[in-house]
């Protein structure tokens, strides 16, 4: 209880003292810096010898308590210049799906005397997925369940450099925030076709689809292993993905009402699905989301829209 209420008053004097910016140059007034185990063991090793040095006016003893004295002072000076003047830069996310690792992107600019040994991570980690550190950039995870926008929180970086006897480190808020698709569910929702269409004259035209088999092409990679023709690869003849077509009825309409008996989330998990199977095979749909009605189209753009409103979508649960 008492941690708890210190940590949120640190975080209220954080966010005063650091509010949130998309670009930091570290400096002193940003990063803080304490001795490690490591230098705490240093300065009682000292202090023990200095008792030694003056109980017996043992002046070797002295000497090298003072030097040690002086070299944990350039521990700490090098360990500031270390950070100081590191510019962190956040990059733009795009939206993501709920149910997975989330990734989040900044860019680094060292000058000629920073960049060593540093660390960077998420204040509140939530995912197990290791940072990846490149000399310009930096790759952090972050997890979520929960479709809707996502705040990852601050970023701590942190550099024991060069001795490890002081742990410089500051968290740094730069307002990362990601909007999070539903989690697609593979699911068998029987799907409608608009009325206005069903006796269109492309009822005898095909198109990609699920219903027949069509052909086999070279396997792409990316491409599901569920249309990977087994047989194929078995015989030594190389890799195929089979190719599925069914008759061209129509526009599908994707109406969320027509999974009542389902738990609001479950629907939507099962909607994204199928937008996501649906774009994949070049097929027209409309969308019904309660009080929200997205036309018919296709393309990447109406499935971006279509994704976000099932991420913003209200409701009874």
């Amino acid at each position: 209880m008492f941690k708890q209420f210190i940590n949120k008053r640190f975080d209220k004097w954080l966010s005063r003292r650091m509010p949130a910016t998309k670009e930091i140059t570290l400096n002193s007034g940003n990063t803080f810096i304490f001795p490690s185990k490591t230098g705490i063991h240093f300065l009682v090793s000292c202090f023990i010898l200095f008792l030694l040095g003056t109980n017996y006016q043992n002046n070797l003893i002295l000497f090298l308590v003072f030097f040690l004295c002086s070299f944990m002072i350039t521990c700490l000076l090098l360990s500031f210049k270390n950070l100081a003047g590191l510019i962190i830069k956040s990059v733009e996310t795009h939206a993501q799906f709920a149910g997975h690792d989330i990734q989040f992107k900044l860019r680094i600019k060292h000058n000629k005397h920073s960049g060593q040994d540093i660390s960077y991570k998420f204040q509140h980690a939530s995912s197990v997925l290791h940072t990846i550190v490149e000399s310009d950039s930096v790759c952090l995870y972050a997890f979520n369940k929960q479709r809707g926008y996502f705040n990852p929180g601050r970023v701590t970086v942190r550099s024991t450099f060069p001795f490890g006897l002081f742990n410089v480190w500051t968290h740094l808020d730069f307002g990362l925030q990601v909007l999070l698709y539903p989690k697609p569910i593979e699911n068998k929702m029987s799907l409608q076709r608009s009325p206005s269409n069903l006796h269109d004259s492309s009822l005898n035209q095909s198109i990609a689809g699920v219903d027949q088999f069509s052909n086999l092409k070279n396997y792409q990679a990316g491409e599901s292993l569920k249309s990977v023709a087994w047989k194929q690869v078995a015989q030594g003849r190389g890799w195929f993905s089979k190719q599925f077509e069914q008759s061209a009825g129509g526009d599908i309409s994707l109406d969320i009402d027509t999974l009542n008996h389902l738990p609001l989330e479950t629907r939507l998990s099962y909607i994204c699905y199928q937008i996501i199977e649906l774009e994949r095979t070049e097929q027209r749909y409309a969308l019904s989301l309660y009080n929200q009605n997205i036309e018919v189209g296709s393309g990447r753009s109406h499935q971006k829209r279509c994704l976000t409103a099932l991420a913003l979508v209200k409701g009874k649960r």
